[in-house]
């Protein structure tokens, strides 16, 4: 009798031991990654926010992604340091997902035509990473993959204005430098649907105040849009005193454009002299 009950607690022990392992490799696990170099830093930091959704598939088709009533909808993600996880236990479907991240997160009220609009003031590190928006998708994921790797990618474009000394500049940069965007449009239209997005055709013109990265180094994230030359582009604020520089530029999603100022006479005089050159990089 002794052995029987030993037999069955052995059984059910062995038996709620699988149950758990299966509760637990259906749970989803995530691995997200930035671009290897980015508007802002070289990895997602603790607290970083993501939005998630994910959509079923329908024999060989994914279905159609909604703003609701997909299999996940409108999902937080949040990073601990470690690994990523939601508000609630997330699990895996029987059958393959798309799944669709945005960064940082957003309640989106539209899949097909939602606006989002930058922050004015990049000066701040919180300002500045509100803006770097990020998008990734992973195509028909299923559980024998483990886990949903999901690579970001930027949707917004960089904007770098360097300060330099010329041949004939005599002292040091000033350290009051202020620099500002002008005429941009700050608002964008965003397609969750395919990680698409365009400058808002109604959006207004406003003016970015850049982070500052170091005296003669200045960032800003910016809506992909052309910019013609007759309107100012720059002004950079040195002594009291403003300069607007005109500039033709055509910012590009995912690209970096470094605007070079170059100084060929000292901000104490009462003219100074300025060169400009320009540089277009991958922000991958």
């Amino acid at each position: 009798m002794k052995r029987i009950i030993i037999l069955v607690s052995l059984l059910a022990a062995i038996l709620g031991c699988q149950k758990e392992q299966n509760r637990m490799t259906n749970e989803i696990s995530f691995e997200l990654s930035k671009p290897a170099s980015k508007a802002t830093s070289t990895s997602f930091e603790t607290g970083d926010e993501v939005l998630l959704y994910a959509v079923e598939y329908l024999g060989e088709e994914a279905q159609e992604l909604q703003i609701a009533d997909n299999y996940i909808n409108n999902e937080k993600l949040t990073f601990d340091g470690g690994s990523w996880s939601a508000g609630r236990t997330l699990y895996w479907s029987d059958k393959p997902c798309d799944f669709y991240a945005l960064y940082p997160y957003q309640n989106i009220s539209s899949v097909d035509e939602w606006i989002f609009s930058l922050q004015q003031d990049q000066n701040t590190d919180e300002g500045y990473r509100a803006s770097d928006l990020m998008f990734a998708k992973a195509s028909a994921v299923v559980r024998a993959d483990e886990k949903v790797a999901l690579q970001f990618r930027h949707l917004m474009s960089k904007c770098v204005v360097t300060v330099e000394k010329g041949e004939n500049f005599e002292g040091e940069i000033p350290d009051d430098i202020v620099t500002h965007i002008y005429n941009t449009t700050t608002s964008a239209i965003l397609n969750f649907a395919n990680g698409s997005l365009q400058k808002d055709p109604y959006g207004a013109r406003k003016t970015i105040t850049m982070k500052k990265v170091s005296s003669g180094r200045f960032e800003a994230v910016v809506v992909p849009q052309n910019i013609e030359r007759r309107t100012p582009l720059i002004e950079v604020t040195m002594g009291g005193i403003a300069y607007l520089l005109e500039y033709s530029l055509s910012f590009k999603p995912g690209y970096v454009h470094t605007i070079n100022l170059i100084l060929n006479t000292s901000p104490d005089q009462e003219k100074i002299e300025i060169s400009i050159s320009t540089e277009l990089d991958d922000m991958d």
